[in-house]
């Protein structure tokens, strides 16, 4: 199927760029809206220069979610892959905005987080009103937006959430008649704040940006064995070696597919960057957006919210999920600190197979998982 593509302006100087799969087949009074942001490096594109002339330079990018667009139209589903700022074509941060992300005060880190969290929130808002998209009819289950954040995205799906309150009484009300679930695939610690689960040695080790990128990207796409992925118990999870005898996602692709779906200079550089923010700012983030009670009953209070990992995934991705379930069986504070509580419609679920690539390796089965998670 073609995929589609478009820019979106928020703001007189902010654009995003998405893929999309677009109406074809899909009940237009009832389709629902699917949002993916991409993670760490992934969702980007080739550059290539075919001529001395800038005006001949070819940008192709390809979402690392595009597998999964021809099986939308099996559930009613309309995909659409956020490149997020610096990826694509999406406008590049500013130097205002780099500025408070480089910065070492926690303020400053704290008011890069909101305005990142308000531009997602922007791009929900007027996608859906330039594209009038169909709302969510609750009972029917139909329509609206699932909003589903991979990997390191889950900063920025907890910066959304968390800064809900700078909307306007209106855009509110509107974010409210489309946005009914947020899913976290493959959520990392890094972006909860929460501590390794066991201490272990970094393999990110190379003495150059380039090696530690070739590193990063096929330790991430492995498959990883667990003694028992469902003990909840740390020691039973495979935290950073890989199974040798299963050839990772990536493991079929040319040079030229990856580097289509790639942007190692974001990896390196911004996202990077925003991995040094302190552990207790993205803890704080996720308090508010998750686990305050007052909050939650004012902003979207129906909403629904699940942490899904692939079980065959890293141990470090499995373990966020655990921690999940205990902040339910046991209550938030036992994970979050005395002040988290029971807030949202929360639940963590493992998928019976799979890993951080999922959507890549078997994308009909994904989607339909993804689906099931939300009850949608």
């Amino acid at each position: 199927m073609s995929t589609l593509t478009g820019t979106l302006k928020i703001a007189d100087d902010i654009e995003f760029f998405y893929e999309e799969s677009g109406l074809s087949g899909l009940d237009p009074t009832t389709y629902t809206t699917v949002v993916f942001i991409h993670g760490m490096g992934f969702n980007g594109g080739k550059r290539s220069v075919i001529s001395h002339r800038l005006a001949d330079v070819v940008q192709n990018y390809k979402a690392v979610i595009r597998k999964l667009f021809p099986f939308g139209i099996e559930h009613n589903y309309r995909l659409v892959s956020l490149y997020r700022r610096g990826y694509g074509s999406s406008t590049p941060w500013s130097a205002k905005e780099l500025e408070l992300l480089q910065s070492s005060d926690d303020n400053d880190h704290k008011e890069y987080l909101r305005l990142a969290g308000l531009q997602i929130t922007k791009f929900l808002l007027t996608f859906a009103t330039s594209q009038s998209i169909p709302k969510y009819a609750r009972e029917q289950k139909t329509g609206g937006i699932i909003l589903i954040g991979w990997s390191l995205s889950a900063v920025y799906l907890n910066a959304a959430l968390a800064s809900l309150d700078a909307l306007t009484t209106e855009e509110l009300r509107d974010l409210e008649s489309y946005l009914h679930a947020v899913v976290y695939y493959d959520t990392g610690l890094v972006a909860m704040g929460l501590p390794s689960p066991r201490p272990y040695q970094s393999f990110l080790f190379a003495s150059t940006v380039e090696e530690r990128w070739e590193i990063f990207k096929q330790w991430i796409s492995s498959f990883f064995a667990h003694p028992n992925v469902y003990s909840r118990d740390s020691s039973d999870l495979e935290l950073i070696h890989p199974r040798q005898d299963k050839p990772g996602s990536l493991h079929n692709l040319t040079g030229e597919e990856i580097a289509e779906m790639t942007e190692p200079q974001m990896y390196a550089t911004h996202d990077a960057v925003t991995l040094v923010i302190k552990p207790e700012v993205f803890a704080a983030l996720a308090r508010h957006a998750l686990f305050d009670k007052q909050y939650a009953s004012q902003y979207l209070p129906d909403l629904k919210v699940r942490f899904v990992c692939g079980t065959e995934s890293s141990g470090l991705f499995v373990h966020v999920v655990n921690e999940i379930r205990r902040c339910m069986d046991n209550g938030p504070s036992a994970v979050f600190g005395e002040e988290a509580e029971q807030a949202r419609d929360l639940d963590g679920a493992y998928l019976e197979r799979g890993n951080h690539f999922v959507f890549l390796d078997e994308p009909q089965w994904a989607l339909a998982q993804f689906k099931a998670v939300v009850g949608h």
